[in-house]
């Protein structure tokens, strides 16, 4: 599981759980929480990929071209949640 898949179930799960519970009661919203936790392992579990056997041609130039940027998109993902985190 992803780290920001992480965060927003824990900043998101008080909010909905006391939505459920107002709307339906507390046995709707226990089936609701089991049932997010049965559907993440089940997507965990079954993550098929077809292509998974294919062989790719991959190119020097390709290859040299990789990695760049990604400390940038570290960096933007790292303060997104942190404002987020305080705003919300």
């Amino acid at each position: 599981m992803a780290v920001t898949q992480i965060w927003l179930s824990l900043k998101l799960m008080e909010q909905v759980d006391g939505a459920i519970t107002t709307l339906f009661g507390t046995g709707a919203a226990a089936c609701f929480v089991l049932g997010l936790v049965v559907f993440r392992q089940e997507q965990r579990d079954l993550l098929l990929n077809p292509m998974k056997n294919m062989q790719k041609e991959v190119h020097t130039d390709q290859m040299a071209k990789q990695g760049k940027g990604v400390g940038f998109g570290i960096g933007m993902w790292i303060l997104t949640i942190l404002i987020s985190s305080i705003f919300f």
